[in-house]
């Protein structure tokens, strides 16, 4: 911790120097990979000097909290002050972009706004999203009269990642069932062959024509004569719906939304009934 004396010898060197601008020449004079900003934090937690949250967490083996940070340091004069907007010795301004309540300074525009809701600053724009009370999230406008309501569902962890949506700066990928998980995730689960959500087994995406590819599998590859009229119990994935169906190696469509997304229950399968099945 600097004492005063020491202080304001730096802000003197910084303001009388004529070798050296109070304002950075370039874009890369300041900030990190991951803000443009004119400051930097004391972090509450261990007393270092970081310029975001996140470069913290990358070399620590804890998280801070930048609601709490009570003091920041000047980029341009190093003088060390309690957060504020402006610089109380070089008064430049921190960042373009400022949020005092989540001690956020940024000098890109991102279209960024609080929202008092999520209790933290977003990106894109504060007309372009809404934020729905039982989600606990913004959401777009889009789907403001349209999408499934999970309760608080960006507090929950990205279910493929592990890692938190509520924070994250990675954007989150919001399919029909309603449970988030990073847009990053969501794309790998579709190149590795998971169509279905990893929370609820829902399909992740309109699967209409690879139903339609599995009807026709279905169609050209009969089963052996001791099985094909076999009966099995399904639970459809999709509409949650319970039918009795032919077993077939395939795949067992549900009969009542033409899914393939389904599962056996009941136990082994059982001889037919030629009566109540096709």
């Amino acid at each position: 911790m600097e004492n005063n004396d020491e202080a304001r010898t730096v802000t003197e060197r910084a303001s009388t120097s004529k070798e050296e601008p109070l304002e950075p020449t370039t874009d890369d004079d300041y900030g990190c990979e991951h803000y443009k900003r004119k400051s930097k934090f004391v972090t509450p937690c261990c007393n270092k000097v970081y310029t975001c949250r996140f470069c913290h967490d990358k070399e620590e083996t804890h998280t801070v909290n930048r609601k709490e940070v009570t003091e920041l340091i000047c980029v341009l004069c190093d003088t060390r002050q309690p957060v504020q907007a402006t610089c109380q010795n070089c008064h430049c301004r921190f960042g373009k972009y400022t949020c005092l309540e989540c001690n956020l300074f940024d000098d890109e525009d991102k279209n960024q706004y609080h929202c008092d809701g999520c209790g933290i600053c977003r990106v894109g724009g504060r007309d372009r999203f809404f934020h729905c009370a039982k989600c606990n999230m913004c959401l777009p406008v889009q789907l403001q009269n349209g999408h499934t309501c999970v309760e608080n569902v960006s507090h929950a962890n990205c279910p493929v990642c592990l890692e938190d949506i509520h924070t994250s700066r990675i954007p989150c990928h919001i399919p029909n069932c309603g449970h988030l998980l990073h847009r990053t995730c969501f794309e790998e689960l579709l190149h590795s062959g998971h169509y279905a959500c990893p929370t609820c087994q829902v399909s992740l995406l309109d699967m209409t024509d690879l139903w339609r590819f599995l009807d026709m599998e279905v169609l050209s590859t009969p089963m052996p004569e001791e099985y094909k009229d076999y009966k099995v119990d399904i639970l459809c994935k999709d509409c949650h719906e319970e039918s009795t169906v032919k077993f077939h190696v395939v795949g067992l469509k549900c009969l009542n939304c033409g899914s393939y997304n389904t599962c056996r229950v009941k136990g082994s399968p059982s001889p037919a009934d030629p009566d109540t099945l096709d």
